[in-house]
């Protein structure tokens, strides 16, 4: 048995956590495509009874085709998706296809650590560690029980691993892959204020820089939780803001007010150079004007606004939709299409990995109106 993690196109930088842990658990190879795209369909070099395919609704189409494939070369073989613990990562959920390999295990620290030399896309990890390019991934817990309509992480079952297991993962990679930071993937990593406050002060002597890069809840977030991150060696923070209009906040079921979300901001801001904001463009009854608004209040606060776009679906993310990265596209009929891309456009500098990142936070709206609007 071998898996394989089809080319996604997103997040080339973060393995996919199902395949990691499952590889360990299962001690079998991985064929990485998202992080290692070329040379294509080397799975097909791998002759084996049984394949498993990690497929996730961004990538759908093409998990499909590597299980069609691999099966007209290898007509006995049986071709099974990945199934279990961990259903969405990066807001994506995971597909069971036709049959599958469920992973029962729950997440605990009943699980092995990920072993990364597994994947045959382990030397670029290793690379991009090394030089601090990428971060090490750290799944501390899963799960997010607020009710935001938007997120398809919404009204999930909250499951950790100890924070001491966490550290011993740290740890033991630190050793064996020499990397120097790290980030957490957690869905929400401060649903308990106290095991935020209790892996601050055990990571502490690590003495390694880390980021908290998916958003934090900035209604359980205070002064003592940032100090504690700061001086943990946390280098940023990243709050899910999605709107700064109380009316929009309130039908997305959001469960924070403005005045709670700006107060996070202020308070975030007096401790780190750099904050995150994730916005997004075309939420229901929103307009051009309130989501361009969201970007000054951005410039305002000086953080870094990460926009992505809304995608409406009552049954969940459409096959191979995308609303983030380079080739996502608008979706919602909130408001024009066009000006919901020029509004994408206008702020790709502030999303990680883009070669001008930050700059944006240095030109004034007036000019940006001007360049991309032409207002």
């Amino acid at each position: 048995m071998f898996i394989v993690n089809p080319d996604s196109k997103v997040n080339r930088n973060i393995p996919n956590m199902q395949v990691a842990f499952a590889s360990a658990y299962y001690k079998c190879p991985v064929v990485d495509q998202n992080t290692r795209p070329s040379p294509p369909d080397r799975f097909l070099d791998i002759k084996d009874n049984e394949i498993v395919i990690s497929a996730r609704s961004l990538n759908l189409s093409e998990a499909e085709r590597i299980g069609k494939t691999y099966r007209e070369k290898y007509p006995e073989a049986k071709v099974k998706s990945l199934s279990g613990f961990l259903d969405i990562q990066c807001c994506y959920p995971f597909i069971d296809l036709d049959d599958s390999l469920l992973f029962v295990t729950e997440f605990s620290d009943e699980f092995p650590y990920p072993d990364y030399e597994l994947f045959d896309s382990v030397e670029v990890f290793k690379k991009k560690w090394a030089r601090e390019e990428w971060n090490f991934p750290l799944m501390t817990s899963l799960g997010c029980p607020f009710q935001c309509v938007y997120c398809a992480s919404r009204n999930r079952k909250y499951r950790t691993r100890s924070v001491d297991h966490c550290i011993g993962e740290l740890k033991a990679a630190m050793k064996k892959w020499k990397f120097s930071s790290f980030e957490v993937l957690d869905d929400c990593f401060n649903v308990k204020k106290e095991r935020v406050l209790e892996f601050c002060e055990k990571v502490k002597p690590l003495k390694m820089k880390w980021f908290c890069t998916n958003g934090l809840r900035a209604d359980l977030f205070d002064d003592e939780i940032a100090r504690a991150l700061k001086e943990s060696d946390c280098a940023f923070v990243s709050f899910g803001i999605e709107s700064i209009e109380p009316d929009i906040l309130e039908s997305i079921k959001k469960g924070e007010t403005y005045e709670q979300l700006e107060s996070a901001v202020i308070i975030a801001r007096k401790y780190f150079d750099e904050v995150n904001g994730y916005i997004i463009i075309g939420l229901p009854g929103s307009s051009f004007e309130k989501d361009l608004k969201a970007l000054e209040w951005s410039k305002k606060h000086r953080i870094r606004a990460h926009f992505s776009y809304f995608v409406p679906s009552e049954a969940g993310l459409p096959a191979d939709a995308q609303f983030y990265g380079e080739i996502a596209e608008p979706r919602s009929d909130a408001y024009p299409h066009e000006d919901q891309r020029r509004l994408y456009e206008m702020t790709k500098e502030m999303r990680a990995g883009y070669a001008g990142e930050k700059s944006l936070l240095k030109r004034g709206m007036k000019k940006l109106k001007k360049i991309f609007l032409g207002r």
